[in-house]
C-alpha cells in the first residue's frame, strides 16, 4: 500500500500520462519517509513514451547505491509491473550505457565539461534531483545543473527538509518575503505540482517510528587565548555562544567518553530483547573516530569506521552493516541522507554540528521501521549533549511529533530524571575563539520521548553490481589464463580490445560485457596449458593445429 505522498506523486504521474501539462513536481517529505520510490514512480513516463531517460542526481554515493536499489526492488517491480534499470556513472561517456537512465553526484555535475549537457540535448530526460536543499543558490553546482533543468523534459525537486545548515537560499526553489527574511513558496500551478509529507502524517501512517532523546548535561573546563581557565557546571543552562565552546570541550574529553559508555550500555541492553538491532557514533572528524573506535574495542560487537570522504570504502562499510555482518559504525559525517538501515536503533552523538536541517537528517538515521519487530515495539534511541542549539532544534521536533502521539495514546514524557546507564574507557577541528580544552565530565541524564521506519528494504542485484561481477569474470579469466601460460596479460587485452572494435570494456553495456565473457572464455579456455601438445595463436582467434 502506498504512503500519502507516494500515492499522490503516482496521481501527478497518471495526469501528465492523461494530458496534464506538470513538468516540475517539488516533494517536502520528512526524512525516512520513502522518498526514493518516487523516481521509481516517475520512470512510468519512460514506459508510456513521454520521456527517453532519467537521471538522478545526488548528494552521496551511498545514495547512488540506494537509487539503483530501488528500481531492482522486486516489491516495486511486481508492485507496478515496470522494467526501468538504471546504473550509477560519474562523468563517464554513455552514461545510459543502453539502460533507462543514471544515477550520478552533484560533485561529478559540477565537474562535467559537456557530456550532461549533450545528453539533455539529444533525449528527453526526466531530471531528479535528491536532497535539492545541498544546491545552493549561486553556486557551482547551480551553474552546471541550470543548464540541465532548463533542458529536462521534466523536472522532479525532492527533499527532507527546506532549509540549508548555512541559511542561504537553495536553487530551483521559489521563496517569497516574510517580515524581515524570506522562505520557500511553493504553489501548485498549470505546470508545477507540490507535494507534501509531514513527520505527523508520517506516524498517522506508522511510516516512520517514536524517537526517545537521552540528551545529558555536563561540566566543561578550558583555557582561553590568553591562558585563563573558564570552567562551567551546566552545559545545559549556557547560551548559545558560550554553550559552543563548552561543547567542543566536552566532546574533546572525557564527557565524550561517557557518553559513548552511557549509550553503548543501553544498546547493549536493549540487544538483549532486539538482537538484531543496531548503533551509529557520530563523530566530528576521523581522528576523533579512530579514538572512539580504540574505546569499543573491548565490547563484544562487530565495529567499523566509515569516513566522510564518500569512498568506495565507507559505502563497503555501510553495505556490510546491510548485509548483518556489522553491529556498530562509527561515522564522520555520513549520519546523512542515503545511509538508510532498519536496523540502526540507536545513535551516538559526539559531534557539535548543529543546525535543523542537520540534526532532523541524523536523528532520522533511526526512525526507520525494523521488519523483523511489530511496530508499535519499536522506538529509536538519540544519545546527545544537552546543549541548547541541539534542546532547540528538539523542542520544534517535539512540536510536530508530541499531538500524534497523544492522538495514539503514546506514552509521552517531558524532561524527566534517569539513573545512568553504565560505566566503561589529527585533522583538528577549529576550537571555537581559539580555546584549549582541559577536562569535561558528564552529570545529569534527561530523556524527550518524541516522534516515530521504512518499508522493508530488498535488496536486489543492480546494474552496477552487475557490471563490475562481469568486469571482475573476465579480468579474473585473463589473469588465470595468461599465469599458467606464461602470456603477458597485456598482449591476452590487447587481442581482445582490437576484436571488439577498439572499445574499452568499462565503456561496454551489461550485455556488450556479456559476450566479451563469453569470447573470453571460448578463446581462451582455461583447459589449455602451453606444453601440453595444444597451443592457440597470438590472435584472439582459435586455430586447431598440433604440434609434434
Amino acid at each position: 500500500m502506498l504512503r500519502k505522498h507516494q500515492q499522490q506523486f503516482k496521481n501527478v504521474i497518471d495526469g501528465i500520462m492523461a494530458g496534464s501539462k506538470v513538468n516540475t513536481i517539488y516533494c517536502h517529505c520528512t526524512p525516512g519517509s520513502g522518498k526514493s520510490l518516487l523516481p521509481v514512480l516517475a520512470g512510468r513516463l519512460i514506459e508510456t513514451g513521454l520521456a527517453d531517460k532519467l537521471m538522478w542526481t545526488a548528494p552521496r554515493l551511498s545514495l547512488l547505491d540506494q537509487g539503483e536499489r530501488e528500481f531492482v526492488n522486486p516489491m516495486w517491480r511486481k508492485e507496478f509491473n515496470h522494467h526501468i534499470n538504471v546504473r550509477s556513472s560519474t562523468n563517464e561517456n554513455n552514461p545510459c550505457r543502453g539502460l533507462q537512465g543514471f544515477c550520478t553526484t552533484y560533485q561529478a555535475v559540477g565537474m562535467d565539461e559537456g557530456i550532461l549537457r549533450n545528453e539533455f540535448l539529444q533525449r528527453r530526460y526526466i531530471l531528479i534531483l535528491d536532497e535539492g536543499h545541498h544546491i545552493a543558490a549561486d553556486s557551482l553546482w547551480e551553474k552546471k545543473i541550470k543548464e540541465l533543468w532548463g533542458a529536462a523534459t521534466y523536472r522532479i525537486f525532492l527533499s527532507g527538509t527546506l532549509e540549508r545548515g548555512d541559511d542561504s537560499r537553495i536553487a530551483f526553489v521559489p521563496y517569497r518575503e516574510d517580515g524581515k527574511s524570506v522562505i520557500p513558496a511553493l504553489q501548485d500551478g498549470p505546470d508545477a505540482a507540490v507535494i507534501r509529507y509531514t513527520r505527523a502524517d508520517a506516524l498517522e501512517e506508522k511510516a516512520i517510528i517514536p524517537l526517545t532523546f537521552h540528551l545529558s548535561d555536563g561540566s566543561a573546563e578550558w583555557e582561553d587565548t590568553r591562558g585563563r581557565k573558564v570552567r562551567v557546571a551546566s552545559i545545559d543552562k549556557m547560551d548559545e555562544v558560550d554553550a559552543n565552546k563548552a561543547l567542543y570541550t566536552a566532546l574533546k574529553t572525557e564527557y565524550a567518553d561517557d557518553l559513548l559508555v552511557q549509550g553503548i550500555a543501553h544498546w547493549q541492553e536493549h540487544r538483549k530483547h532486539y538482537t538484531g538491532a543496531k548503533c551509529l557514533v557520530v563523530t566530528s572528524n576521523i581522528s576523533e573516530a579512530k579514538r572512539h573506535m580504540r574505546n569499543l574495542s573491548g565490547i563484544s560487537a562487530r565495529c567499523a569506521i566509515a569516513t566522510s570522504e564518500d569512498s568506495a570504502a565507507a559505502l563497503k562499510v555501510i553495505n556490510k552493516m546491510k548485509s548483518g555482518k556489522l553491529d556498530v559504525i562509527v561515522t564522520v559525517a555520513m549520519a546523512y541522507e542515503g545511509l538508510s538501515i532498519p536496523e540502526i536503533s540507536h545513535i551516538i552523538c559526539l559531534t557539535r554540528i548543529r543546525s535543523v536541517p542537520w540534526i532532523e537528517q541524523m536523528t532520522a538515521r533511526s526512525n526507520r521501521i525494523d521488519p523483523a519487530y511489530p511496530y508499535d515495539e519499536q522506538t529509536g534511541h538519540i544519545f546527545a549533549p544537552a546543549d541548547p542549539l541541539f534542546k532547540r532544534v528538539m523542542k520544534q521536533i517535539e512540536k510536530e511529533q508530541l499531538p500524534v502521539m497523544e492522538f495514539r495514546n503514546k506514552t509521552s514524557r517531558q524532561f524527566s530524571s534517569c539513573e545512568d546507564a553504565g560505566d566503561g574507557g589529527f585533522r583538528l577541528e577549529p576550537s571555537p575563539g581559539g580555546i584549549t580544552p582541559l577536562s569535561s565530565a558528564l552529570t545529569g541524564k534527561r530523556e524527550m520521548i518524541l516522534g516515530q521506519r521504512e518499508l522493508p528494504f530488498t535488496p536486489g542485484k543492480t546494474s552496477s553490481e552487475i557490471e563490475t561481477e562481469l568486469l571482475e569474470q573476465i579480468e579474473d579469466h585473463i589473469r588465470s589464463y595468461s599465469f599458467q601460460n606464461r602470456f603477458n596479460p597485456k598482449r591476452i587485452n590487447g587481442e581482445i580490445f582490437n576484436h571488439f572494435g577498439g572499445k574499452p570494456r568499462r565503456q561496454m553495456t551489461i550485455p556488450e560485457l556479456e559476450k566479451c565473457l563469453a569470447h573470453v572464455r571460448e578463446t581462451y579456455p582455461l583447459s589449455f596449458v602451453r606444453g601440453s601438445g595444444h597451443r592457440v595463436a597470438a590472435k584472439a582467434t582459435p586455430l586447431n593445429v598440433e604440434w609434434r
